[in-house]
């Protein structure tokens, strides 16, 4: 054999060998777990205002968990999705390994320019912590897009009392030389849903007469925003785009928007086998600073006993439909409420427990309740011909322009209102008596009359010396303790029982707030609005009610055990709620 391809064939042998040795190597180590951790970035450089994302993988681990996300200043970082899982399987020869490839990604929501370093990422791996590399992320500001568009995001008022709604209004555009190329826009509020300690109304009614708009919000969804009249800004006309969200602000604190963005621009069509799909082109962003809002308690200086929860800037007027009626006759009592304030959650006022219409009966209300309007109908009857109008109707309101509590009235409605036929009056008792049965239509039939024996003058004297002396006992006994009959005191009895009730129930957390809120109310014959944001004096209950709060405004919603509600309302009653 030829010397020169003995060689050859001897280094042919020796890396054949070699070849084998490093794949057994190989497989061994993946059969071992040889699992392997990485992390990167979707991009190491954007605009202010794009999207970009940490994407975190774990190949050949039986199991992994995501630990703390790091914080960075000025980058918002999370939260963290479920991780996405793909399964392979790879055959060394004879044998058969299967790896488990987990990845997380992880948004990354940058609100100034600069170079931001982002610490590594600690993962659990088949029980040992592991850490990511830590990465670089340079944010630069999209000149051309703070040039070409706009965003500005106003709250209709800096600082609001607990229980005051208020508007975010959203404004946003375009330079109009682009109009024909600009046909995609988003609007990304990263704080839209996810702020604590606001309850989000519904969003007010577009104006008919203005067109409508649909675009992107956060990416997810298509919503209707109204187009106004073009904007004049530095000198140049631009599309005027406007949102409209509304809040009302469940306990006191300082309320932050992150920075916001808007997105604009044009896309192109791309076609395969099988669709044709629309991508983004050349886009632009506007970016708008953080805002912040003020929420206060509401001044326990100068609140009235009677304060029926309203807060805002009210008006009121009010209509009586018939206005010439018979003692007795139903006449339909309209009040509304108008204007910016929390119409839907103030309790309207009773005029059976208001003494100027101590002259009317009072047979029953519908409400109809909307962010910017509440009707309340009065059932009313006048008792007497006397009678010459319905006074006014007085509602406490706290206006937080002013700072202070006012009362809110209606004007009074002048009526007529004639005698029954055969009727002398209704004043007395016996009339009054007469009265309820027209009303009712009610002949009340007895058994026959059985003759009497007249009673004594002695009897009659003992009689009327018994009767008033009982009476203004009576009468002592109930104003020290108050009637136990009247509805306020009914409902302080069945507080807990109501509560008790309503917990079998309630399947969330917000459910369970409502509820105590109510229990509260019932106890001081005040309204379950009054007490939100405010201390019960009771540790106990106040940590139940701050906790029943986060858990409704954090998103998770998640129910307490009945059985520590109970407890924390039993601990309140011992102490005298």
């Amino acid at each position: 054999m030829n010397p020169w391809f003995r060689r050859a064939l001897v280094a042919l042998y020796i890396c054949a060998s070699v070849f084998v040795l490093a794949l057994g190597a190989l497989a061994q180590g993946s059969g071992q777990g040889g699992a392997a951790l990485r992390a990167y970035l979707t991009s190491g450089v954007v605009r202010l205002g794009d999207r970009v994302a940490l994407v975190v993988t774990v190949e050949n681990a039986r199991a992994s968990e995501l630990g703390a996300l790091p914080q960075v200043k000025g980058l918002g970082i999370g939260p963290a999705p479920a991780p996405a899982e793909q399964r392979s399987i790879t055959i060394f020869g004879a044998r058969r390994q299967e790896s488990v490839t987990r990845t997380w990604t992880i948004p990354l929501r940058p609100a100034e320019v600069g170079l931001f370093a982002i610490p590594g990422v600690e993962v659990t791996v088949d029980g040992t912590v592991m850490r990511t590399n830590e990465l670089s992320l340079n944010v630069v500001r999209d000149l051309r897009g703070e040039d070409l568009g706009y965003l500005e995001v106003r709250p209709s008022s800096p600082k609001v009392v607990v229980g005051q709604p208020f508007t975010i209004e959203v404004l946003c555009g375009f330079d109009t030389a682009i109009t024909a190329t600009t046909d995609y826009a988003n609007l990304s509020l990263a704080w839209l849903g996810s702020l604590p300690g606001l309850l989000e109304n519904p969003a007010p009614a577009l104006d008919a007469a203005k067109p409508r708009v649909q675009i992107v919000l956060n990416d997810r969804e298509m919503v209707e925003v109204e187009r106004l009249d073009n904007r004049k800004l530095r000198g140049r006309e631009f599309v005027q785009l406007r949102l409209l969200r509304s809040f009302t602000p469940t306990r006191e604190g300082r309320i932050e928007l992150p920075a916001s963005h808007f997105e604009f621009g044009r896309t192109v069509a791309s076609q395969d086998f099988f669709r044709t799909r629309r991508e983004k082109g050349e886009t632009y962003f506007a970016r708008a600073n953080d805002v912040a809002i003020d929420v206060v308690p509401l001044p326990e200086e100068g609140r009235p006993l009677d304060f029926s929860g309203a807060i805002g800037n009210l008006q009121v007027r009010a209509d009586a439909t018939p206005r010439d009626v018979d003692a007795g006759e139903s006449i339909k009592f309209k009040v509304e409420w108008t204007g910016a304030g929390n119409l839907e959650f103030f309790t309207a006022p009773d005029p059976a427990r208001v003494d100027a219409f101590r002259e009317f009966r009072v047979y029953g209300k519908n409400e109809e309740r909307s962010v910017d309007r509440r009707t309340v109908t009065y059932d009313l009857a006048p008792v007497s011909s006397s009678v010459r109008e319905i006074p006014p109707l007085a509602l406490s309101v706290f206006d937080p322009v002013a700072n202070r509590y006012t009362v809110l009235a209606t004007e009074a409605i002048p009526v007529r209102v004639r005698a029954l036929e055969g009727a002398v009056g209704l004043g007395t008792e016996d009339s009054a008596e007469r009265f309820r049965s027209d009303i009712l239509d009610l002949a009340p039939r007895g058994e026959p009359s059985v003759a009497m024996r007249p009673l004594g003058s002695a009897w009659i004297l003992a009689v009327l010396a018994v009767v008033p002396a009982a009476w203004l006992g009576l009468r002592t006994a109930v104003r020290r303790r108050g009637d136990p009959a009247a509805p306020a005191a009914r409902a302080r009895r069945r507080a807990r029982r109501e509560l008790v009730r309503g917990l079998g129930q309630a399947s969330d957390a917000r459910a369970q707030l409502e509820l105590v809120y109510r229990f509260l109310a019932a106890r001081t014959a005040r309204t379950p609005e009054s007490w939100i944001g405010v201390s019960v004096g009771v540790a106990s209950l106040d940590q139940l009610l701050r906790e029943l709060e986060r858990e409704t405004w954090g998103a998770k919603n998640v129910a307490l055990p009945r059985e520590r509600i109970l407890a924390a309302a039993d601990e309140a009653l011992g102490g005298g709620l």
